[in-house]
């Protein structure tokens, strides 16, 4: 009797390793991964601050003009196709991207501008600000990415 539920625990417990092995493996689902990216400008006027957030296939873009008085802040949403969403996710790999430094160069010296990416993955999150027009090494294919989809959703109507 005591070695029937022994062995009963042990199945347990093997068969519970197993689970959390298999699903700590599986993919993120695209719902998990949030992008944050933009571009700051300090000595400017209009808007000079635009932040993107990208959330599986819905892009919010928020705009903060200098001074907040003429330009108040505008915030829109856009969505991406599935195979754009797929792209950036592929190029964005948060344990890798968590080992950059938060600052590359000198964000926004001398008036250059600045630009950042933040991955978030449930409660880990990295960002890097880094000189505007510069890129990350390694992660050359999703600054170019963002890059292009800043491009494409440029401002709020």
């Amino acid at each position: 009797m005591k070695l029937t539920g022994i062995a009963l625990l042990f199945l347990m417990l093997l068969g519970r390793c197993t689970q959390s092995t298999i699903s700590s493996a599986e993919p993120l689902s695209a719902n998990e991964l949030t992008i944050r990216t933009g571009t700051s400008f300090g000595m400017c006027v209009g808007y000079c601050v635009n932040e993107y957030v990208f959330n599986g296939t819905s892009v919010t873009l928020t705009q903060t003009g200098r001074p907040l008085a003429q330009n108040p802040i505008k915030t829109c949403q856009t969505t991406i196709d599935q195979a754009t969403w797929n792209t950036l996710r592929a190029a964005a790999n948060l344990e890798t991207f968590s080992k950059q430094p938060e600052t590359r160069g000198c964000p926004d010296c001398a008036d250059g501008g600045a630009e950042y990416i933040e991955l978030q993955t449930g409660e880990q999150k990295h960002r890097v600000t880094f000189e505007y027009g510069t890129t990350i090494p390694g992660f050359e294919s999703l600054v170019e990415a963002l890059r292009a989809q800043r491009t494409a959703f440029k401002a709020c109507k």
